[in-house]
């Protein structure tokens, strides 16, 4: 069966990115995980789970001169991710693994130990047996991970991230607590922003990153509100979504 896909426009027009009609589609969690990566020119960047590719694009259309290799376990996905690469003009900065995570950092020898900067991810909101599977391949594998793949993929992330290399992640609110103690127990300077839809409801996802061999303490920061009461996006989120600025 042939997969349909659509053309979709990130940064304000400044990506342009092929996703499955009938799979898993990015939008405001990874262009808001790509805002909050402190990557500077010249750093060597993972990430797991890279899907599509639209949060490691849009953090190369924000710092460039990066090096960046991304993991992900879904053949059709690697297909179209190659093929938003080129179209974005990043084949010389992106390169592509086609692994299981969950099969441990032992799999991937072409990868250097505690060699890279920064590593991210946007990791499945729910184990295995918590919901209906979604018929599409492409839903099932960003929806839902085999039993503690969440603690799989933080293993995977401090096997290769450098001393003092940061590890983020964007999941949803009803993982924080297990998520917050994993990075706890194995990072230091933990920072944690969760996200509001609006003012008026509870944060719905939170953005937690760690540094590798940090003595420093936890630090909760501002969340971030999405939408004001009159339904506008504020400014600061405007210049996230819409022109690729820093978190």
């Amino acid at each position: 069966m042939i997969k349909e896909n659509s053309k979709n426009k990130f940064l304000g027009g400044k990506l342009n990115i092929l996703q499955q009609r009938d799979g898993f589609r990015a939008g405001h969690d990874s262009v808001l995980l790509a805002s909050s990566i402190p990557a500077k020119k010249g750093d060597k960047c993972l990430e797991l789970g890279i899907g599509a590719g639209v949060v490691s694009l849009c953090l190369m259309k924000r710092v460039p001169g990066l090096s960046l290799i991304g993991i992900d376990n879904d053949r059709d996905i690697i297909k179209l991710l190659k093929e938003n690469i080129s179209l974005n003009g990043f084949d010389d900065h992106i390169s592509v693994i086609k692994g299981d995570l969950n099969d441990g950092s032992n799999k991937f020898k072409n990868l250097k130990r505690h060699s890279f900067d920064h590593i991210f991810s946007n990791p499945p909101f729910y184990e295995k047996g918590e919901i209906i599977l979604p018929k599409n391949k492409n839903k099932r594998n960003a929806y839902y991970g085999e039993k503690d793949f969440i603690k799989n993929w933080i293993k995977v992330s401090l096997t290769f991230v450098k001393s003092k290399g940061s590890i983020t992640f964007i999941n949803h609110m009803k993982n924080f607590p297990d998520i917050l103690s994993l990075f706890m127990n194995s990072m230091g300077d933990v920072k944690v922003i969760p996200i509001f839809t609006n003012i008026e409801k509870p944060a719905t996802r939170f953005l937690i990153s760690g540094v590798r061999d940090s003595k420093k303490p936890l630090r909760l920061k501002k969340g971030l509100i999405l939408n004001n009461k009159n339904g506008k996006t504020p400014k600061k989120i405007e210049n996230i979504l819409r022109h690729g600025k820093s978190l």
